[in-house]
């Protein structure tokens, strides 16, 4: 059964892949990277990925809105508690 809350024609979910190709500014790696580190890094509570099987979908509205939200700043307390 659909979810109300969201109507089918508002979600696109993409591979790694794909949405990469629609975001030239992002690496597949970096984007690789911000999944490996999702449950830290905040990425996972934000709604953007739905993992099915070995698949990972994006959802790229969610994931755009975590990045500008300062999703990389995760990466940046990283290397200060390392150093």
């Amino acid at each position: 059964m659909p979810n109300p809350a969201i109507p089918p024609q508002s979600r696109t979910l993409l591979t790694v892949r794909q949405f990469v190709a629609n975001q030239p500014a992002l690496t597949e790696g970096s984007v690789r990277w911000d999944l490996f580190h999702s449950a830290t890094n905040g990425l996972e509570t934000a709604g953007a990925i739905i993992r099915r099987g070995r698949r990972i979908l994006i959802d790229p509205e969610r994931y755009l809105d975590w990045l500008y939200a300062g999703g990389y700043q995760s990466r940046a307390d990283d290397r200060q508690r390392v150093a």
